[in-house]
Order: C-alpha cells, then sequence, then structure tokens
C-alpha cells in the first residue's frame, strides 16, 4: 500500500483488485455506472483508492457469493450502511467519516481560516489536500457545504485564547464584553459567517436550512442566551425573553460591525461601548 498520510493508505487498481476479488475490468466498469465512487488521489496518471472502496466491493462480493442481484445489493448497502455517502456529506452520526474527509476538513478549515470563503477555491482544497475534484464531490455537494462542516473549527479557532478566560469570568457584563473583543478579532470571517447562515436559513434546500439553524444556536446563540440568563439571576438584568434578547444582541452586532469599515471616526472601543450602554440603558432619558 501507499502511505498517503500517517492515517491512510492508499492502493492501485491492482491491489484492490488483489484485496477484493474483482477483476480490474469490473472495477472499471462499477467506477463508469457509479455503483463505486471515484478515485480518492492521484498520483501523475495513476488513480488511487482507499479503505472505503475496498469496503463496499467486499460488500457486493460477499452479497454475490449469497446469490443477490447487484440492484437489490445496493439497495441493501444503502439501507444497512445509513446511506454512507449521505452519512460522510453530513459528517456522520458522530461527526466522523473516513480519514480522507477529514483531512480534506482538517486541510480546508486551515486554508479557510487564512484567506476566507470567498478567496479560496475548491481547486486549492483538493491540491493541499492531495485528492481529486471528483473524490471531493463524494464527500461534499460544493464549497459552502465543507464550509458548514467546517465552522466547528473556525469557531474554536476564534474563541481558543479567550475561551478559557470567559469561563472563568464571573460578571456577565465582561463576559460580553470579551466575547465581542475575541469576535472583532476575527471580523471579515464573521461576517461571512453571519452572512451564509442568513443565507441558508432562506434557501429551499432544507437539509441548509437545518444546518445553519444548528450552526446559529450552537455557537452563536445559546453561549451568549447563558450570558444574558446569568445576568438576569445576578440581577444585572431585569427579567426578559433571554433568547429572543440574544438575537437581538447578535442582529446588532451583524450591522455594527460595518461601521468601522465607513470611516475611522469611531474605533472598534467606542462602537462596543456605545452598544453596550444602548443594551443596558437603553434610549429613554
Amino acid at each position: 500500500m501507499i502511505k498517503g498520510s500517517p492515517q491512510i493508505s492508499y492502493m492501485r487498481m491492482g491491489e484492490l483488485a488483489r484485496c477484493s476479488g474483482f477483476n480490474k475490468q469490473l472495477i472499471h466498469y462499477y467506477l463508469k455506472k457509479g455503483y463505486l465512487h471515484p478515485p480518492i488521489y492521484k498520483q501523475g496518471n495513476q488513480a488511487l483508492y482507499d479503505e472505503s472502496h475496498l469496503e463496499k466491493l467486499l460488500f457486493i462480493r460477499n452479497c454475490r457469493e449469497r446469490g443477490m442481484p447487484l440492484g437489490y445489493t445496493l439497495e441493501l448497502w444503502n439501507r444497512e450502511k445509513g446511506d454512507i455517502k449521505s452519512q460522510w456529506r453530513r459528517g456522520g452520526s458522530k461527526g466522523k467519516g473516513t480519514p480522507t474527509r477529514d483531512r480534506i476538513i482538517k486541510e480546508a478549515t486551515q486554508i479557510f481560516l487564512k484567506k476566507g470563503f470567498r478567496n479560496t477555491a475548491i481547486s486549492e482544497i483538493v491540491r493541499k489536500v492531495g485528492v481529486t475534484k471528483a473524490s471531493f464531490y463524494y464527500y461534499f455537494e460544493n464549497k459552502r457545504d465543507l464550509y458548514f462542516v467546517c465552522l466547528d473549527y473556525v469557531f474554536s479557532a476564534v474563541f481558543a485564547g479567550a475561551l478559557e478566560e470567559i469561563k472563568k469570568e464571573k460578571d456577565p457584563i465582561k463576559r460580553w464584553e470579551m466575547r465581542w473583543s475575541a469576535t472583532l478579532s476575527f471580523l471579515p470571517e464573521m461576517i461571512t459567517i453571519l452572512q451564509l447562515i442568513k443565507e441558508s436559513l432562506a434557501s429551499y434546500d432544507e437539509e441548509h436550512r437545518l444546518k445553519a439553524a444548528v450552526l446559529l444556536r450552537k455557537s452563536l446563540i445559546e453561549p451568549l442566551q447563558k450570558d444574558v440568563v446569568r445576568a438576569i439571576r445576578s440581577g444585572v438584568f431585569r427579567p426578559v425573553e433571554s433568547e429572543v434578547v440574544t438575537f437581538a444582541i447578535i442582529a446588532i452586532f451583524d450591522i455594527m460591525s460595518y461601521r468601522s469599515m465607513i470611516n475611522s471616526k469611531y474605533t472598534d472601543e467606542d462602537i462596543q461601548r456605545s452598544v453596550l450602554d444602548l443594551i443596558l440603558n437603553g434610549l429613554l432619558a
């Protein structure tokens, strides 16, 4: 086997045929018909395959030996494996996929962090990972689909330095200020994230709406809502609908994040101070 990384071993067609018990011509036929997903990696003109190809071929062979037709075998594969292709695209029941998929996520996250969503090309991702575009589209529908998967890593990176300090801070107002400051340090990406969430929530694609809703709640709403609830319990805030107020705070941040880009009249600190004053005191004299 060819070592693609410390976690992944790739096979050439001859080895895949030998391990699976199928001849090369039949495997090529399965690839052409779409019964088997495309090669994972190309080394020059040499197509390479990983354990996911072998697993499916062994499943097909086992079913053939039991006299099952190919059509029924493929249906059985999808049913018993829970439609593996869809699971890997969604991250599986525990957020885990194949080593190749995990490598795509890891490398893409670093590129997204460095260049942002719009300036990152799929061609750059597959070149960095060393896989084919066909392999990329096997695991992910498009760049946005991959980006949603990567966002958990992105949020971890945004708050990596501040998260422990935020946890230690007991004052809910100071916690809010710390979250704001941490987010401002990653402002362009946060703007892109919020824009993608809004676009996906308005999408006709139910899966994208669900992903956006889960991401919004898990990474933005719930952490801030806990701070609001803490402030209510400590008497700093009057009793309010914490979830609605949290959405309002996110909405204010979303539009106010553009203010410092217009001109330099106000610093980030000026904006943060004014917004905090508005939230705490309102506009009434």
